[in-house]
């Protein structure tokens, strides 16, 4: 089997080849063990490792190297055998009674696999490299270094020589594989009869538990791609990029200004409803979906900035090393368009590209419950994990058969209309729900001069055709007017019947006046819609009478058989109508980067409610001042955050 090969070159720094950028190209392929490690840990030496040209795998079986904190020769085969990988230690030099003085000059190593380079005679054996945990093996003299140190010393020693390292001295196991052993025939040591007993008793218990089904790959490598249960699914083919790829009759495109310059925040880029490369976002949006169910947090937020800016790339992607440009793209992604490409993407073919770790979001039996699960308004990925491993449910029926009485509010009534709510809502009638809305708004607030205004915002405004819910703001020059409006809105609504069920209603901005929302340091996140709202479930009320023929229970009426949607009503003063209204815009990167920017170009704190300075004790800052609607305010607040304007059609982040 060929070992897989990066690109050499940092999306972050210069293309050209320099020694630092190569220092692990020599070396075959590395996994990393996630064993003990931080998952922010993890992700910071695999992208050190690819860095600086190193083969990064995430097969284990496709490893000769195999990197991590574990400092016993037993663990490390148990390790390996964990995930599947069957060995029998090769010994590789004699250990010295003492390992204090090796210790001390050069700490052991990460595990590794059988090792290509250190000889071509050696394919079948697998050096496995562990750093010791919190003492030596072989002297119990305590470490000097930090034990969550240990999986980078190989890599930072050798990357502060320049040069790859021999591995000798960081190796704590090497092994040659070997077939997973065949069942043996009884035997009668004592040992093996506790063993066999305890294995019975472990098997009897698990028949008698209704989870016993549960997916074993969910406690495999920190939820990467899940294997696709039922199929063998080969590893892909991963990105190679050659001198031939630069000598192509076909240049590459001019490069857009934020890729030049490595812009790394999505609101500073224009990306369109349909951007050229939509096929490969959408395989890319699945991987992250899965990384969501997975409760990946880190990895999803990698996948969102990746996802960001291919989507803002205004080129048709033809080859990998174009990926490797763009800010917040690398190898990961470069491989992946690899294969989308083998599998018909970006072709003049009838097939349509696809990657294989996108596929187990519909091949997997696992993740296609959870996606359910999750797909319920009022239940997040933790609960849907939940509802799957601990209370052992696996559709709608049971969670209604088994479970009704220990929902919520919010989530029975997304379980009730779980299938409308999934249809999505038209422009329509969006349109026509933001009609009655805004008409029940000056109903209930008919003094002043001017009536009060209703923006659509959120998916309708980025231009989508079918969005999941409606999400409208109120808004007035009298901010007499806009106090406590949601209340009086929504009673008006329930009176008429447009709204059936009210889930939540906050007055956050009429407690304190409707004014911006003080600044408390970087608490938050949980403040970031700080605005009065209601979210509720909207049906309209008129239908012909002929299209139902069934009766309700109460007052003998006719059944409506319109469907039922979601709605969020939120009301802003007029002084900050355009923070509300770019805060209810954007795609959730788009939203997220905004925030991020304003944090480290003006040290300054936005939300929906306005904008604080965060060295000042939290002064509010005017930056709307001027406009005489809201669409000025919007526009000269973009202008004075520093990210310019552009319409909310190019505010698609995905």
């Amino acid at each position: 089997m060929s070992n897989p090969l990066f690109g050499s070159s940092s999306p972050h720094e210069p293309a050209e080849e320099t020694t630092e950028e190569t220092i692990f190209s020599g070396q075959p392929a590395i996994f990393i063990l996630p064993t003990h490690l931080p998952m922010d840990k993890l992700h910071e030496t695999e992208t050190k490792l690819v860095r600086y040209g190193g083969i990064l795998t995430y097969d284990i079986s496709e490893a000769s190297i195999i990197l991590g904190k574990i400092g016993q020769k037993k663990r490390a085969a148990l390790e390996l055998r964990s995930r599947g990988v069957w060995t029998e230690e090769v010994p590789t030099f004699s250990e010295p009674p003492s390992t204090t003085s090796q210790s001390e000059q050069q700490p052991p190593v990460k595990r590794r696999k059988t090792s290509t380079a250190e000889s071509p005679t050696n394919a079948g054996i697998e050096t496995v490299d562990v750093s010791t945990e919190s003492e030596s093996e072989a002297d119990g003299v305590r470490t000097r270094h930090d034990p969550a140190n240990h999986v980078l010393e190989w890599l930072d020693y050798s990357i502060a020589a320049g040069r790859a390292l021999p591995w000798d001295s960081f190796v704590v196991y090497k092994g040659q594989k070997t077939g997973r052993p065949t069942p043996a025939t009884p035997a009668t040591s004592p040992s093996h009869r506790v063993t066999s007993a305890i294995l019975e008793r472990a098997k009897e218990d698990a028949a008698s538990q209704p989870l016993a089904s549960v997916s074993k790959h969910i406690h495999g490598r920190r939820s990467r791609e899940p294997p696709v249960i039922g199929s063998q699914r080969q590893p892909p083919t991963l990105y190679r990029e050659t001198t031939s790829e630069h000598d192509e009759a076909l240049p590459l495109p001019p490069q857009p200004d934020w890729v030049r310059d490595q812009v790394l925040y999505a609101c500073m880029r224009s990306a369109p409803l349909h951007p050229p490369n939509e096929d490969f976002i959408s395989q890319l949006v699945k991987i992250r979906r899965i990384r969501e169910l997975t409760l990946d947090e880190i990895g999803v937020r990698a996948y969102s900035t990746s996802i960001a800016a291919i989507a803002a790339y205004p080129y048709i992607i033809r080859r990998p090393s174009e990926i490797l440009s763009l800010p917040g793209c690398e190898a990961k992604i470069a491989n992946l368009f690899s294969e989308f490409q083998q599998h018909g993407g970006c072709n003049d073919t009838d097939e349509d590209g696809n990657v294989a770790a996108a596929n187990a979001l519909e091949t997997d039996p696992v993740l296609r419950i959870l996606d359910t699960f999750n797909r319920i308004w009022g239940v997040g990925a933790k609960t849907a994990r939940d509802f799957y491993y601990h209370r052992g449910w696996r559709d709608l029926d049971d969670i209604v058969e088994h479970g009704w009485n220990s929902l919520s509010r919010v989530q029975q009534i997304g379980v009730k209309f779980f299938e409308e709510f999934q249809e999505g809502v038209s422009r329509r009638e969006s349109e026509t729900i933001a009609k009655a809305i805004r008409r029940h708004a000056n109903k209930v607030r008919p003094e002043g001069d001017n009536q009060v205004e209703c923006i659509i915002v959120g998916s309708y405004r980025r231009g989508k055709e079918l969005s999941g819910d409606v999400d409208v703001i109120l808004t007035h020059r009298d901010e007499d007017v806009t106090h406590s409006l949601v209340v009086d809105v929504v009673a008006s609504l329930e009176a008429e019947l447009y709204v059936t069920h009210t889930l939540s209603l906050h007055l956050t901005s009429s407690h304190r006046e409707q004014q911006t929302l003080p600044y408390r340091g970087d608490e938050t996140g949980k403040h970031f819609d700080s605005l009065d709202k209601a979210l509720v479930v909207w049906q309209d009320p008129n239908f012909d009478d002929l299209k139902s023929a069934e009766y309700q229970d109460i007052n003998n009426r006719k059944k409506n058989p319109n469907p039922h949607r979601r709605v969020d009503i939120i009301i802003s003063p007029w002084h900050t109508i355009g923070c509300a209204v770019l805060g209810w815009s954007g795609d959730t990167t788009f939203q997220r980067d905004l925030r991020r920017y304003v944090k480290k170009a003006h040290s300054w704190k936005f939300d929906s409610s306005g904008v604080r300075e965060r060295t000042t004790g939290g002064q509010v800052l005017d930056l709307e001042h001027g406009g005489a609607t809201w669409e000025e305010r919007e526009r000269l607040l973009m202008e004075r955050l520093g990210i310019g304007w552009r319409p909310p059609h190019e505010r698609c982040t995905r």
